[in-house]
Formats: C-alpha cells, sequence, structure tokens
C-alpha cells in the first residue's frame, strides 16, 4: 500500500504548490477543471503521461527534475510496477 505522502497524487500537489499555483491556477493552465486536479492529487483519476509532462510544464519542472522523486515514490510500493499497472 502506497504511504500518502509518496504517492504521485502527493508529488502533483507538491510540485504544483512549489510553483506557487493553486487547484485553479493548474486547471487553467491545463484547460480543465479544478475537480479534476483535485482528483489527480487525491489518486481518484489515473494520469497519463502527456498530462504528467503538462502539469509538469505548468510547474515549470521536466521529467528528468523530478525523475529521482518518481522513483523512490515507485519503490516505496510493496509491489512491483507491473503487479500494479492496471489498478
Amino acid at each position: 500500500m502506497t504511504d500518502k505522502s509518496t504517492s504521485l497524487g502527493a508529488l502533483l500537489a507538491k510540485w504544483r504548490k512549489a510553483a506557487g499555483l493553486s487547484q485553479a491556477n493548474m486547471a487553467d493552465a491545463l484547460e480543465t477543471q479544478q475537480a479534476t486536479i483535485s482528483k489527480l492529487e487525491s489518486g481518484a483519476y489515473k494520469l497519463s503521461v502527456a498530462q504528467l509532462i503538462s502539469f509538469l510544464s505548468a510547474c515549470g519542472l521536466t521529467v528528468s527534475d523530478v525523475a529521482g522523486e518518481i522513483d523512490a515514490a515507485t519503490r516505496a510500493e510493496d509491489r512491483p510496477l507491473w503487479e500494479r499497472i492496471d489498478e
């Protein structure tokens, strides 16, 4: 089970806040609704690679900038990624 502080949603919220963006600001940047951002950050919605790249871009980040954090969050899982891919 994922620790809430290491989930991808928690990382999204961390990166958004570090960029000084509210959920509403992020929604505007991604041309979506604030509720969608909330659901991405809570883990209720799955994030595509394209959405991740857009989210990071809005925060002024790249995948390379956050690869270590994503790797650490992935390692925090108690099952390998390939067993969780359809969750």
